[in-house]
């Protein structure tokens, strides 16, 4: 049964990487707690229109929003577009852009480039820009980060994405401390292996049974495991929560 979180009700709420996966997942909780939501994606036209049409079925106030979180003026366009009807009231971070099989020899600068902007630069302008308009409109809101264990651990072949995600919890603790003294409390979620199409593109089934033979519950999780805790994070309930990685 879901937990009950009456803050959400007619709050916007942007999530990036919102029509698949986890986003999707993060979506679903908050659509069920009475939030307008705005989806981002960058690509999958046909899986985005499928995720909204479910939501407009279920009566949610819903919005795609397409924009490629590499291009700085995609997202203050997309923004800018959101903020014509006020300042959002809470923003998940969770697109992100990785490459798999790409050591040290064979990840080149391009890889690093695009890795960083959008998973460094990229959350780092969303962030900065939701939160001034925010701040402008004396709103105190909330903001949670898609990180995962690759920021803590590395893994062979995923040099650019470890990298980016190490940085990006550090931007997040520092980003913290100065968005606390505006109310607005921001914290990350290092995601481990999830149960995702996204995941199930990288593995077969024989490499998914050993990966989760290494993790001590057994198994992966389920995207909806991993949107609990982002909805938690954005509640009233981890209101002394800040700076934080779950």
């Amino acid at each position: 049964m879901s937990t009950s979180y009456p803050e959400f009700k007619g709050k916007r709420i942007l999530i990036t990487g919102g029509t698949q996966g986890i986003g999707k997942a993060i979506a679903a909780r908050l659509a069920r707690q009475g939030a307008t939501l705005y989806l981002n994606y960058a690509r999958n036209d046909a899986c985005a229109k499928e995720t909204l049409d479910e939501l407009i079925s279920q009566g949610v106030p819903a919005e795609l929003c397409k924009a490629d979180l590499g291009q700085s003026g995609a997202i203050e366009a997309m923004l800018d577009y959101i903020h014509k009807s006020g300042p959002l009231d809470y923003l998940v971070c969770n697109a992100a852009y990785q490459v798999k099989n790409k050591g040290i020899f064979e990840t080149d600068l391009e890889l690093m480039h695009k890795t960083l902007d959008i998973n460094v630069f990229g959350n780092f302008l969303l962030v900065q820009k939701v939160a001034r308009e925010m701040v402008a409109h004396h709103r105190r809101g909330g903001i949670a980060i898609a990180s995962s264990g690759h920021a803590s651990l590395v893994f062979s072949g995923t040099l650019a994405y470890d990298v980016s995600k190490a940085a990006l919890n550090h931007f997040m603790r520092a980003a913290a401390l100065d968005l606390i003294a505006h109310g607005i409390r921001l914290n990350a979620v290092e995601i481990g292996w999830t149960h995702t199409p996204g995941e199930r593109r990288w593995f077969s089934e024989e490499e998914q049974n050993k990966l989760s033979q290494i993790i001590p519950i057994g198994r992966s999780a389920n995207a909806d495991e991993i949107a609990a805790v982002f909805e938690f994070l954005l509640s009233e309930q981890a209101s002394y929560v800040v700076g934080s990685l779950y």
